[in-house]
Formats: C-alpha cells, structure tokens, sequence
C-alpha cells in the first residue's frame, strides 16, 4: 500500500522565515494544514472514450505534457478539488464552464477548467473538472486543494500530537 507524508516533522523549519526559524510540527501543522507536493497540468489523452488508451496514458503523464509541481492541501472542508485560477491560466487548462461554489465568503462563480492533478509519491491521478480559486491571490500558500472526492478512496491519519499526516490508497 503506497503510503506518503502530508505532515510536518517533530522539529519544522518555519516557512518563508529570514533568518530560519523553527517550531514543533504540531505547531507546523496548526499554520499550514496537511500539506503535499502534486503535479498539475492537462494531458487530452487522459479524455479518451477508449479506457486503454487512458490508461497508457496515464502510465506515460510524465512523458507528454509538461506539469506544474505545486504544493497541495489535504482539504477535508471541500468536496471537490480546485486548482488556483492564476495557474490553471498560465497553465492554458482548457476552461470548460462556470460553476457556483461557496465558502467562507459567500457564494461565488467560478471558472472551470479541464486537467489533472498527480500524486506522483502514491502513483494517483485524479483527472477532470477542476474549479479555479483564488488561493494565490487569497495569500494562501497553497495553489491546489484536494477535496473528499480524492480522499474518498484513501485512508487519512492525521495525528495533531505530533504533527504527523499521512495518506496511503
């Protein structure tokens, strides 16, 4: 069972900090929430009715279409992944539609757009619409959420002890 780290080690260096400067994890994990490394980007063969050309592409992602390595939160708040509108744009993810979402601050339409993200530690793709967010401009530090439509077919141990969280399929 692949099996990767989301959490912060006992002692974490603090984020962004000139001159470094470090806290418990479980501190870590208070500020930043689960966090992992994804790649994002749009392969149109993953789009293909024929479920074995999917599949060989998929197994060949990292060969065809350039992605972005982002950091990612686990986001057991949203349903749905999103990716931050700023990178699905510079990104060129094909924009699809239009879709409402809501959150701390209200009701929103947002744009969306058609791509995937990869967890390249658990060998997982989740290919599809993904609705464009301002995490960037937000000054959030993540430009991806991944939602319970993801975690669905995980197993999340998020331990705030220590800081520890990890993901396994």
């Amino acid at each position: 069972m692949p099996i990767t780290d989301c959490g912060f080690p006992a002692i974490a260096l603090v984020p962004g900090a000139n001159p470094p400067q470090f806290i418990a994890g479980r501190d870590a994990l208070v500020r930043k929430g689960p966090t992992l490394s994804v790649e994002i980007s749009f392969n149109p063969d993953f789009f293909h009715s024929d479920p074995i050309k999917v599949q060989q592409a998929i197994q060949s992602a990292h060969l065809k279409a350039p992605a972005q390595l982002v950091e990612a939160l686990l986001d057991t708040g949203a349903t749905d992944s999103c990716i931050d509108e700023e990178l699905a744009q510079s990104l060129q993810l094909p924009l699809i539609d239009q879709q409402e979402g809501s959150g701390v601050g209200g009701k929103e339409k947002f744009n969306v757009y058609l791509g995937h993200i990869r967890i390249a530690s658990l060998g997982f793709i989740q290919y599809g619409r993904f609705m464009g967010v301002k995490l960037k401009a937000g000054d959030q530090p993540h430009q991806a959420l991944l939602g319970r439509t993801v975690l669905q077919g995980m197993i999340l141990v998020y331990d705030g002890r220590d800081g520890s969280v990890r993901l396994a399929i």
